[in-house]
């Protein structure tokens, strides 16, 4: 699904990106561990983050001036094209692709990305669930490229969560928000299908204590 009215495809995404900057212009922001982070960045090498569904703006808006370069994985939806513009519009580059529709095609471009130095940006539950299931993609393409994952979550102190599949979360202006990093998660090049399967396990889990440790981050 595309959007049909050529100026709503063009002026909306540019008016959620100036909505964004301004409610996080306001907020008063942290990280952290950031130490987890800074230390793959030393050493050269490209990293995969990720988070869940529900926490995907803040991630997004991150990167903005970062000065990284990023490739992001979005779904062929139209939500998933409204998520594309935006990022696009703050410096990252995305490719489309899902479980249904050309997911494998994506994957595999973005492994050739990041294996040429680019960081990668992928939602660990995917465009449409389960909520907090982390998809196979995500070890996929951790073990093509080499690269560890960075699990993150964010933090807010004031918010509204939607009653969709998700449970998106929209930070409210003047929050306090920190952007809770996990250690890296590394993905072994070799291994069967077993292996691979204790890997999300254990990668779903520590995204799942990190997103319980935003819930409940102790601001001051």
């Amino acid at each position: 699904m595309k959007f049909r009215h050529p100026s709503i495809a063009r002026l909306l995404p540019r008016y959620i990106t100036a909505g964004m900057s301004a409610i996080f212009r306001t907020c008063r922001q942290t990280e952290v561990n950031p130490e987890a982070k800074q230390k793959l960045l030393a050493a050269g090498q490209p990293i995969l983050f990720t988070c869940w569904h529900g926490q995907l703006a803040y991630f997004i808006y991150k990167f903005r001036a970062s000065g990284q370069s990023i490739v992001l994985l979005a779904s062929p939806s139209a939500d998933g094209e409204l998520i594309s513009r935006v990022a696009e519009r703050y410096g990252a580059q995305v490719l489309t692709g899902s479980r249904q529709k050309g997911g494998l095609v994506a994957l595999k471009e973005m492994t050739a990305l990041m294996r040429q130095g680019k960081h990668g940006g992928i939602i660990a539950d995917g465009s449409r669930g389960p909520y907090h299931r982390l998809q196979k993609g995500l070890i996929f393409l951790a073990r093509e490229s080499g690269a560890p994952v960075l699990p993150m979550a964010v933090a807010s102190s004031r918010k509204l969560v939607l009653n969709a599949w998700d449970r998106f979360e929209i930070i409210l202006p003047f929050s306090q928000v920190a952007l809770v990093i996990g250690e890296p998660f590394v993905v072994p090049l070799t291994g069967n299908v077993k292996d691979l399967e204790a890997c999300r396990l254990a990668l779903e889990s520590r995204l799942r204590d990190l997103f319980e440790a935003s819930q409940h981050y102790p601001f001051p």
